[in-house]
């Protein structure tokens, strides 16, 4: 139940953001849909991670306070794939297959 409200709850956002966009910029809701699935699931996929470069960037300072083996940096990032992440790349895949129907006398 709890990851049925979570999805229901992200595409109702998703939904949210996207008219308020459309109707503040004065767009059709069609043409943003695409943009704000992109940049929504790209915002989730930064948040869901752990480490990579900013995470490294935020524990520079304390470097010099650890040991000589916990200093190596592993490099690796670590993804936690959730269903807000998972809603908005169905979002995104959705809204391209529609802008391309959409749109597609112009290719």
């Amino acid at each position: 139940m709890k990851k049925f409200i979570s999805a229901f709850l992200s595409i109702f956002i998703l939904l949210v953001l996207n008219f308020s966009l459309s109707k503040f910029l004065q767009l059709p809701f069609l043409e943003l849909s695409f943009m704000t699935g992109l940049i929504s699931t790209i915002i989730i996929g930064f948040f869901s991670s752990e480490g990579g470069f900013t995470t490294e960037l935020s524990n520079v300072r304390f470097k010099h306070l650890l040991h000589k083996d916990s200093r190596t940096n592993t490099h690796f990032i670590d993804f936690h794939i959730n269903i807000p992440f998972i809603v908005s790349l169905l979002y995104t895949l959705i809204s391209a297959i529609f802008s391309l129907i959409a749109y597609w006398k112009y290719f």
